[in-house]
C-alpha cells in the first residue's frame, strides 16, 4: 500500500471514530430513528450526511442544546471534510439562547 493510500485510510478511520462519538447525541426514541439513518450513512461512507443527521437532530427545538465540546467536535469534522455551512454557528446560537434562558 502506498503512503498516500495509508494516509487516506487513516483519515477515514479518524473521521469514522469522531462520528461514532457523536452518535451518542442521537435519540433512538420517536417515529424517526436518526440513529439508524446515521449508521446507514456511515456504512455507505456518506460522512457529511451522517454529520448533518447529528446537526439536524441537535437543532430540533425539542433537543437539548449541544455542549461546547460537542460543537467543537462537529466544527472539527466540518473542517476536516471541507464542509462550509451554518451548522456550527446555528448550534452555538442555540446554546447561547439556552444560557440566556
Amino acid at each position: 500500500m502506498t503512503r498516500e493510500m495509508e494516509d487516506q485510510r487513516a483519515w477515514q478511520d479518524e473521521v469514522k471514530e469522531k462520528l461514532a462519538r457523536l452518535k451518542a447525541m442521537l435519540s433512538t426514541g420517536g417515529g424517526f430513528n436518526s440513529s439508524e439513518v446515521f449508521d446507514e450513512f456511515v456504512r455507505e461512507h456518506e460522512w457529511g450526511l451522517a454529520l448533518h443527521v447529528v446537526c439536524d437532530y441537535l437543532l430540533e427545538p425539542t433537543a437539548q442544546a449541544a455542549p461546547e465540546a460537542v460543537i467543537q467536535q462537529i466544527q472539527s469534522l466540518h473542517e476536516a471534510m471541507g464542509i462550509e455551512d451554518t451548522c456550527v454557528a446555528d448550534l452555538r446560537g442555540k446554546a447561547q439562547q439556552h444560557v440566556g434562558d
